[in-house]
This record gives C-alpha cells, structure tokens and sequence, in this order.
C-alpha cells in the first residue's frame, strides 16, 4: 500500500507511531501492555504491529509473555533509547530508510555555520550506509529555498562541470525534525505540524539558475 503524504499521516503534527514512542518513552523504563499507551480513537492494529516491531528491532523487551489460551496481557519494557524520535521500522523491526537522506541533510544544515552548495552539502551529509547524491541535495536545498528556510547567497552559474553551484545559508530552524519534501511537490515541517509550502502552478520558472 502507497504511503500517505506526511501531513496526513502526522495528524497534529505527530504520527501514532511518533505519540506511542513519547509515551514510551515518559514511562523512564516502566513497563506497559498495549492497552495502556494507546488511547480511544487510534488504531489498535497499528500501534501493536509498531510495538512488535519495536520488539523485534531490539528496543524493546518482554517482562511478561502471553501464553496462547491465556488472559494474561503481554507486557514491555524501553531498553534501548533512541531519543525523542521515534524510530522508524518495517514490520520486520529493519530500519527504514527513505527520508533519512533529507534526515542526514537537515541535521547537516542545522549544524553548519556558513553557507554551503548541492556538492557540499552531498559531501557533509552522507554516511557509508545512506549517501546523499548530488541531485538530492539540490533538489533538497531547492525546496527549503522556496519554502523561505535558506537565503540564497549566491547565484549559480552555468550548468555541468564548468560551472558554479548557487550556495545557501540556512535562515529558520524550526527544530530538529526534517522537513520533508513529498511527492505532491509540497514540503511539510513536522516541526511546525503544518505543511509549509506547495509548488503553485507557475513556479516551473524557479527552478532554474540553480
């Protein structure tokens, strides 16, 4: 099944799995049963595949297994912190990959002091297990131009080898969570819990002179 675009999976700003890791995550090690962190209205069949991914990624561990024929509510317990992000998990507790190259990227961003281009910020971002293409950060660092959290500190110049990449100075910070760009050509701030900008339907023009 095709994912939904993040700000309808991010109801409020903050996806199930996202809300049942933060209370996870108050409990300072306690231990709970599924009933316990999932609350009227959210489903209970997500929350439980993402429990036994959780499970199976090894965050997780089972104080108190529920026997077939039993009664007896299997219970968890936090033992390995991934932070305040919940992490993101197939159904087989592997990692997910998609989005962490605008992940690595952001958090790239955010760490700079000066200016940077599409060659650099390829460069800094990628990690031996998830590189950052060149195109990616230029249609990254694009994006986030558009949507008004990069100034523009230079202009590019000709295109392929010989010439030069436009550079950018990121100018909003709204926290350590990515915004995502989607393939509705639209980019969503999870930070902000608000879609953020959406291509209008004259703005083929901007994308030159990148």
């Amino acid at each position: 099944m095709a994912r939904k675009p993040a700000h309808l999976e991010l109801a409020g700003g903050k996806g199930l799995r996202q809300l049942l890791w933060e209370r996870i995550h108050a409990l300072e090690g306690g231990e709970f049963t599924l009933n316990e962190i999932v609350f009227g209205g959210e489903s209970i069949d997500t929350a439980r595949d993402y429990i036994l991914a959780l499970e199976r990624a090894t965050y997780l561990a089972v104080t108190q297994d529920s026997p077939p024929g039993k009664r007896r509510a299997k219970r968890w317990k936090l033992v390995r912190d991934n932070g305040a992000e919940a992490p993101r998990l197939r159904r087989d507790g592997g990692p997910v990959t998609m989005g962490l190259a605008q992940e690595q990227m952001w958090r790239t961003l955010r760490t700079l002091k000066g200016d940077t281009n599409a060659r650099e910020l390829s460069a800094y971002a990628s990690t031996e297990h998830i590189p950052v293409s060149e195109v990616a950060a230029k249609d990254y660092l694009l994006h986030l131009f558009l949507a008004s959290y990069l100034q523009r500190t230079a202009e590019g110049k000709g295109r392929g080898k010989g010439g030069t990449q436009a550079r950018y100075r990121l100018i909003s910070n709204t926290g350590p969570r990515p915004p995502m760009v989607q393939r509705t050509d639209a980019m969503y701030d999870p930070n902000l819990g608000a879609v953020v900008w959406i291509k209008p339907v004259n703005e083929e023009t901007a994308f030159y002179g990148q």
